[in-house]
């Protein structure tokens, strides 16, 4: 697994300095927040820390059971009560550190519904569908459809999970801040959780030393969301924010968090 990571590192690092539309998102999201956060930026060890992250997903991809030994979680008693409860819980995660090994850590202890969106490319979307494979998890695309099943799913007092940093369609989010820029924001869990009346637990898998597994972070959220859609996004997303500045450097800055989505309104200016 090491060896894997320090590849991944390697190929990180050569698309930052050959990609240079790569390298320009990477610096100006990492930069941005960096300044706002107080952090130090370091974005040659982020882009190194972005192959990681791929690495890990081909890993636990590949070794799906060996990934999940590596794995350690805090407050596990906690993670079991609410994953066997039979009342339903709404999983939240970002693209942080191993991301991919959170729904496996749920599907030990229940059945798990994870939203996805296809990947552009068939090929990809179908290996990526294949190496996800498990018999406790349900992978559903980001549709009409997707919604129904993530909804019969809470009625069945089952996991859900949603990657909730990932830019939504148009009509399906709000501008709200993300480490003090406006980001369009997926108003489904909000929407969700007050219509199911379910517990959200956002989730973290902050990646250890090299070859030593991923540490399982996790806060539940003890209060409801403000009645305000915006106001609830943007506590949404200051949730993500604490999780990732406990390692700034494993978060996905190359993601285009900040894009706007075809139709969208513009952002707002202030």
């Amino acid at each position: 697994m090491a060896a894997i990571q320090i590849i991944g590192a390697g190929t990180g690092v050569l698309v930052y300095l050959f990609s240079y539309k790569y390298r320009r998102r990477l610096y100006k999201n990492h930069q941005s927040a960096a300044h706002y956060s107080g952090f130090k930026s370091t974005p040659w060890r982020v882009a190194a820390e972005s192959g990681m992250m791929f690495a890990d997903t081909l890993w636990i991809w590949r070794h799906p059971k060996s990934s999940i030994n590596k794995v350690t979680i805090e407050n596990l008693d906690q993670v079991i009560e609410l994953s066997k409860s039979g009342k339903g819980l709404i999983i939240l995660a970002s693209h942080f550190g191993g991301f991919e090994i959170v729904p496996r850590i749920f599907a030990e202890h229940t059945r798990a519904t994870v939203m996805y969106r296809p990947a552009r490319k068939r090929w990809v979307n179908e290996l990526m569908l294949q190496s996800r494979k498990h018999t406790e998890i349900e992978f559903v695309e980001a549709n009409l459809g997707g919604v129904r099943q993530i909804k019969r799913a809470l009625i069945k007092g089952e996991v859900v999970g949603l990657l909730a940093d990932q830019v939504p369609s148009v009509g399906d989010g709000v501008w709200a801040k993300f480490f003090n820029q406006y980001a369009y924001t997926t108003s489904f869990p909000i929407k969700l959780a007050r219509q199911a009346n379910v517990a959200i637990l956002f989730v973290g898998a902050e990646r250890l030393g090299l070859g030593k597994g991923w540490l399982i972070k996790s806060q539940l959220m003890n209060e409801a969301f403000p009645d305000c859609l915006v106001d609830a996004c943007t506590e949404m997303n200051h949730y993500f924010e604490e999780m990732i500045l406990s390692k700034p450097h494993q978060y996905m800055w190359s993601y285009n968090r900040y894009k706007r989505p075809a139709g969208a309104e513009l952002a707002p200016t202030e």
